[in-house]
């Protein structure tokens, strides 16, 4: 069986920069990522590279930032009033924060803190940056109706074939 659009993907893979640096992994997890191929919930250059591969095939490829998460926005860094902003303890540059926008809620990072106002990145944390996956894929099988119609993976089949 092939991935194919309204498939359920399940895969380890391990996510590097381009200075080897490692981003994620799912090898030390207990179960491999499993997810609705074909529905945008993987950026679109992983789906394409992993488009009709085969249970038990190993992959690695390079994505630039316009096939992953983008180039960095300038524009997406926001001063905000810190009266604003609903958080826990303190404000710290680095520190991870979630903001209401007319989009709902964006995560974003903390860039520049003020005595008023703090300096936000909504930028995704991955943009502008080159990434490599390897990825194995684990099982494939054919999507239900029901996860068709949601959009999204019955948590309850997993990914087994």
């Amino acid at each position: 069986m092939q991935v194919k659009n309204h498939h359920v993907i399940s895969l380890h893979y391990t996510l590097v920069g381009s200075n080897n640096e490692l981003f994620a992994s799912t090898y030390d997890m207990s179960e491999p990522m499993v997810y609705l191929h074909g529905r945008g919930h993987m950026v679109n250059g992983f789906e394409q590279a992993v488009a009709k591969a085969e249970i038990g095939q190993k992959l690695s490829f390079t994505l630039m930032p316009s096939d992953a998460y983008g180039l960095r926005n300038i524009n997406n860094i926001q001063r905000i009033p810190i009266k604003y902003l609903a958080h826990e303890g303190s404000l710290i540059v680095g520190k991870k924060i979630h903001v209401n926008t007319s989009n709902g809620v964006k995560p974003g990072s903390i860039v520049k803190c003020g005595k008023f106002n703090v300096d936000v990145d909504m930028n995704h944390t991955l943009a502008g940056k080159i990434l490599t996956f390897h990825v194995e894929i684990v099982a494939i099988r054919k999507a239900t109706a029901k996860e068709i119609a949601d959009g999204y993976v019955n948590k309850d089949l997993g990914g087994s074939n």
